[in-house]
């Protein structure tokens, strides 16, 4: 970087005046004098030299980098209180005669400097614009001068990339840097500190992490570099990985790159493996890797776990869940991602990259809970998502592992994958019946499950007490707690509250004192987010409920009590086994069933799988309470074996209307969309990639696999989905021999006939929605247009609300009294949607509404809802207000959110829907959390919900720069019931967004130096 720090008396006048040629002829000129004392950009304070003659320059008026990502600002106060500064070495590369005296260049990327004042899309037209009209013509059309500007654009690039490496340095060692915070000032907008002396040379020789260096396979961490060793010691307490472990990550088919699938019991150390996979990948080949999750609250949890080795070893860590991620993602030349995503979130991901030809940057994909691959909505999406990996057949290996698929080789087969299978636990399970009083045994032998008594359970009951719990559960609970962890499985969200009741009532006073201040902060917190007194006062005895019913914000608050110790007893339906880890020494199944369904070996053995769980109990047991006229039953469930995970390609295959509905044919019209199969031929090809054509359905034999392609195609055909391409019209292109077709109407569809989706297919297929569901927002957006009602948000938001509204049956009576109490904009949305004064007076009379469909008023009452949360009314609040769990308020406003996303990116597609994709773009981050501006920006932290964010909040940590810059100490003293290890992770998150903002600049700069250079 020679020339450019050089160049004097260069404002934008005097340049269109000299030309910029001879500019930088002279500039390089005088830099072959001075080119000891230039330097690389650093985002850290610089020592001033002593022992050096200084060689200033002029600061240029207009922007000195072809870009508009950093800003450089020097502030050097000499002691003649000059205007002029020196521009020292770099830190890692200082001369030997610099002193001890330092003075501050404070640089950063505007974009962090300014991180939520302007939009990046604006700064980035303003000041490009305004480099463009700097540069005059000569030199894009001088060739003398062309030598020297390429050797000045590689200068320019060179200097760009140390900054960004700089800024991210700073970022990964914060903690080196807050050592000493006496040599330390804040800037103002900025976490970037100016520091008196220069942290990287003990950051450097403490940590060699950042070096971009190769290492010998022997000498590694399982294939990593060794600094990762260190990294699974401090966050994960892991100096060894278990037998099985190591066997898996030394198979052939790891090293060749080849599919596999492995199977291993719950808590057998499964996702272990998948993270080094992960780590290999971004580190030794330089590719991104993909881990799918089926759950939101795992992807928050994973991508805790992960930053911390992402700031550390140099790469990213980029949520794709809810509202959350660029697609397509952002093209990074210097630093590999993971992403961690939802099944959704992943499909999306993995489109956009095949519509850029970018499917290539993915290595590795990595698949956890295989075995949903079977269930209906998310099943048919995950398989459509591994068909079109495996069919564009580009170098990428695919890991999948479960612990409950039960046609294990049926989908290695689907995978092209070998298979590896274990039966490991590293904390024994022990595995009992409770039939009436006695505790049996259960032991699984060849012959099948078999069970033997164990003992006699006898408490000191009162009669009073055996009445009220004849199941003896406050006996079994008391066994073990306070001083371990039970989870009691129930079948229905009311049964888990009112076994926590009785639990209440038995528990002995031990329990009440048992960390009793935690409790009470607990209690606090809880009320202060609206939870339901019953839930409240249970914390007071260390025992709580989990379910879907809760709102998100509580369920946080309990899942860190009950990890911290301060909740013993958990009392949970089903989701929580396939949720988040929460582990327990014992596990009670309360009863065989899940909600009405009889339980399911799988559902089984993920929930005794919670119990026993390496480095937090050494023994497990679980208890499954069964009557004796039900035990035939379950016995028959467990000799059974796991269910098939078979293909739900084709469940919901018809839409309303004779619209084509379901994953299949998504499937079709995205190889057309993405032109991976076009014709009919490829597409047959396609099909027998699926799941479907190893497995086949309820209805269908992988055998009927070409039949079922026509019966999609025509119907696709049919509903103007598909289209056959406009030079293959008519009878369209018909091949030698080539008698077989689909006829619809007058158009015939021949093997080689060339198809092509129509426009709301495709816009369909980029929205991410399925057809059914695309027809019906446009139906709505087009009534809407007529008379749009502008006065607010409320009609927006009822065009957001989820389709399947008719599930919530308000209260009519109700429903009178909150339609009289709207305002002007609410009466004129109702006036729209034909809800009247008349439509009013039936609700509160209780006649049926016949001019207006349930659909609509269920809609319109959810919309109502939505309106409050926009405008800021707590949620304990609109809950009481619409008589809906909080739970499912959330569950609402989160399908609104990604119906509003969703629906941008399809108006946004279709030429004539522009105005209304600007409409609804605004909706989505506004409606991602609902709460005050304020705090949604530390709620872009993972993980962390509102009350959390509040937490925060007022300990002082407004702002994610704030927590990143936080000491993990400072932040355990400051919120409650979070631990050392979770605000490390918290820390290390906060960085990661941040060094991710970084990194997203990095790759808009260098698009804009490929676009000069182009």
């Amino acid at each position: 970087m020679t020339s450019l720090d050089n160049i004097k008396d260069t404002s934008t006048p005097k340049r269109r005046r000299m030309g910029t040629g001879r500019i930088f002829r002279s500039s390089l000129n005088k830099s072959k004098q001075n080119n000891d004392l230039l330097m690389g950009f650093s985002p850290v304070m610089i020592p001033k030299h002593n022992d050096v003659e200084n060689n200033t320059t002029e600061r240029c008026d207009s922007p000195l980098l072809p870009c508009n990502q950093v800003e450089f600002r020097s502030i050097c106060d000499s002691e003649n209180n000059s205007s002029i500064c020196d521009i020292p070495p770099s830190p890692d590369v200082l001369p030997a005669s610099v002193g001890n005296e330092w003075e501050s260049l404070n640089i950063c990327t505007s974009h962090i400097n300014e991180i939520d004042e302007i939009s990046t899309e604006d700064r980035n037209n303003q000041v490009l614009s305004e480099f463009i009209e700097d540069i005059s013509d000569d030199m894009f059309q001088s060739k003398l001068d062309q030598s020297h500007i390429k050797e000045i654009d590689k200068k320019f690039t060179d200097n760009i990339e140390k900054s960004f490496d700089m800024v991210n340095q700073s970022i990964s060692n914060l903690d080196e840097i807050m050592k000493n915070k006496s040599l330390l000032f804040e800037t103002r907008d900025s976490f970037l500190l100016d520091v008196k002396e220069d942290p990287t040379q003990h950051i450097q020789s403490n940590l060699n992490i950042n070096k971009k260096e190769e290492f010998k396979v022997e000498n590694s961490f399982y294939g990593l570099p060794m600094i990762a060793k260190g990294l699974f010691k401090t966050y994960r307490n892991i100096e060894k990985f278990y037998e099985w472990q190591e066997e898996c990550l030394n198979l052939e088919a790891i090293h060749e790159r080849r599919n596999l699938i492995y199977a291993l019991p719950t808590s057998g150390g499964k996702t272990l493996v998948a993270e080094v996979l992960m780590l290999r990948e971004v580190l030794n080949r330089k590719k991104n890797a993909l881990f799918i999750l089926p759950f939101v609250a795992i992807v928050q949890e994973k991508i805790w776990a992960l930053s911390t080795f992402a700031v550390q070893l140099d790469f990213l860590v980029e949520e794709y869940a809810a509202g959350k991620g660029h697609i397509p993602p952002k093209k990074r030349r210097k630093k590999n991602s993971i992403y961690i995503a939802t099944i959704e979130k992943g499909l999306a991901l993995v489109r956009s990259l095949i519509e850029l030809d970018r499917l290539h940057e993915i290595g590795l994909i990595v698949v956890d809970e295989l075995h949903l691959i079977g269930e209906s909505g998310r099943g048919g999406t995950l398989e459509t998502l591994l068909t079109t990996v495996i069919f564009t057949n580009k170098d990428i290996q695919i890991v999948g592992m479960s612990a409950t698929i039960g046609n294990l080789h049926e989908i290695a087969q689907f995978l092209r994958a070998d298979v590896f299978q274990r039966q490991f636990r590293p904390v024994e399970l022990t595995e009992y019946v409770k039939l009436g009083d006695m505790l049996h045994k259960i032991v699984w032998g060849p012959e099948g499950v078999e069970i033997v008594p164990d003992r006699a359970l006898a408490y000191n009951y009162s009669a009073a007490a055996t009445s009220l719990d004849p199941d003896l559960i406050g006996g079994l609970v008391s066994e073990v707690v306070p001083k371990g962890s039970v989870l009691v499985f129930c079948p229905t969200k009311r049964n888990c509250e009112n076994v926590t009741t009785l639990l209440c009532k038995l528990q002995r006073r031990e329990m009440v004192s048992h960390k009793a201040a935690e409790r009470q902060a607990l209690e606090s917190a809880l009320r202060a987010e609206g939870a339901n007194s019953d839930l409240a006062q249970a914390v007071r005895y260390g025992i709580a409920y989990h379910h879907a019913g809760l709102a998100s914000d509580e369920r946080s608050l309990l899942e860190q009590a009950y990890r911290s110790g301060t909740i013993s007893v958990l009392c949970c339906t089903s989701t929580l086994a396939a949720g988040v880890n929460l582990p327990a020494q014992r596990v009670i199944i309360r009863a065989p069933h899940v909600g009405r369904d009889f339980l399911t070996l799988g559902a089984y053995r993920q929930m005794v799988g919670r119990a026993g769980r390496a480095g937090v109990c050494d023994t497990g047991e679980s208890i499954v309470i069964c009557g004796a006229s039900v035990w035939p039953q379950l016995q028959a469930v467990l000799r059974g074996g796991l269910a098939a995970a078979r293909s739900a390609l084709r469940r919901g295959a018809q839409g309303p209307g004779g619209l084509p509905s379901g994953a299949l044919s998504g499937l079709l019209l995205s190889g057309v969309a993405l032109r991976l199969a076009c014709t009919r031929a490829r597409m047959r090809e396609f099909l027998a990639c699926t799941l479907l054509a190893v497995t086949g359905d309820d209805s269908c034999s992988p055998s009927d696999i070409n039949t079922l392609l026509d019966e999609t195609l025509r119907s696709l055909l049919q509903s103007g989905a598909l289209e056959v391409a406009k030079g293959d019209r008519g009878q369209g292109k018909r091949g030698e021999g080539d008698t077989s077709h689909v006829a619809v109407r007058e158009c015939r569809v021949y093997n080689d006939t060339e198809l092509a989706v129509s426009a709301l297919g495709s816009a369909a297929i980029k929205a991410c929605m399925d057809l059914t569901a695309a027809e019906q927002f446009l139906v709505d957006l087009d009534q809407a247009s007529k008379s749009l009602v502008v006065m607010g948000s409320l009609h927006l938001l009822y065009l957001v609300t989820p389709q399947d509204a008719a599930s919530i049956k308000p209260d009519y009576a109700h429903y009178y009294s909150l339609y009289s109490a709207l305002d002007e904009e609410g009466i004129q949305t109702a006036k729209v949607l034909g809800i009247t004064e008349q439509n009013a007076i039936r609700m509160m009379t209780g006649k049926p509404i016949t001019n207006v469909s349930e659909r609509v008023l269920c809609r319109f009452y959810l919309a109502m809802m939505l309106h409050d949360l926009w405008k800021q009314v707590p949620f304990p609040t609109v809950a009481h207000k619409y008589n809906l769990p909080r739970g499912r308020v959330q569950a609402v406003l989160a399908a609104a959110s990604s119906a509003a996303v969703s629906g941008a990116r399809l108006c946004a597609a279709l030429e004539s829907r522009w105005a209304a994709a600007a409409l609804l773009a605004e909706l989505a981050p506004r409606l991602q959390h609902a709460a005050a501006p304020e705090l949604t920006l530390l709620m872009d932290l993972p993980n962390v919900k509102k009350a959390r964010a509040l937490q925060l909040s007022r300990a002082g940590y407004r702002r994610v720069e704030d927590v990143a810059r936080a000491g993990a100490a400072d932040l355990c003293g400051a919120l409650p019931h979070l631990s050392r290890a979770a605000a490390t992770q918290l820390v290390s998150a906060a960085r990661m967004i941040l060094i991710e903002k970084v990194e997203n600049l990095r790759a808009e700069a260098e698009d804009v130096m490929d676009e000069l250079n182009s």
